[in-house]
């Protein structure tokens, strides 16, 4: 067990904003009404066929840079459009403390969503926002804390490049941006 919540929070602090820790304490409804008020107000913008976030993903190491933490040796994540909804799925997460994987059903409304992950002893809310037709904002809470600022994710303009910028401070409180950049797979 003491591995695998060392591998819950390295997938956060590579993945989601590790603000989260410096948040304000605040119960789930709290963190949702606050989460919401925080962030400017953006549309909703469903799924389509044509949608630049459908697909398998992979880390390109290569390209990434992190200032919080090690980067995993391998990522994969998976979105599928599911008639009205997103299935979000990190598979093959793998770093030196052991491996995980996560699931989230969402829509891009701006409401949380339960995210279920491997070995994780609670459960984190997911909002996803649409900021543009190839940027979504996501937002963790976790353990009713919701972040100050966003996760933004951009999809290059040929579709082939997804690009992930986690701010945030880490547990000694210095600030620190990640940014994960993904290969589009065939």
């Amino acid at each position: 067990m003491p591995n695998s919540r060392r591998v819950l929070i390295f997938v956060i602090a590579t993945v989601v904003p590790a603000s989260l820790a410096a948040a304000p304490q605040r119960s789930a409804r709290n963190a949702q009404s606050a989460a919401t008020a925080e962030r400017p107000q953006r549309g909703v913008t469903a799924p389509t066929a044509k949608d630049p976030f459908m697909g398998t993903w992979k880390l390109n190491p290569s390209r990434s840079t992190y200032e919080s933490g090690a980067a995993p040796t391998s990522f994969t994540r998976t979105l599928e459009d599911r008639g009205g909804g997103t299935i979000f799925m990190t598979t093959d997460v793998t770093i030196p403390q052991g491996s995980t994987r996560a699931y989230l059903v969402y829509r891009r409304d701006g409401k949380p969503y339960p995210e279920a992950a491997v070995a994780v002893p609670s459960i984190r809310m997911v909002t996803v926002t649409a900021a543009g037709p190839r940027t979504e904002d996501v937002y963790i809470i976790v353990n009713g804390k919701a972040p100050e600022k966003p996760s933004t994710i951009t999809i290059s303009a040929d579709g082939m490049t997804m690009t992930q910028v986690v701010s945030g401070t880490d547990a000694k409180g210095k600030a620190f941006t990640n940014t994960v950049v993904y290969d589009k797979q065939p």
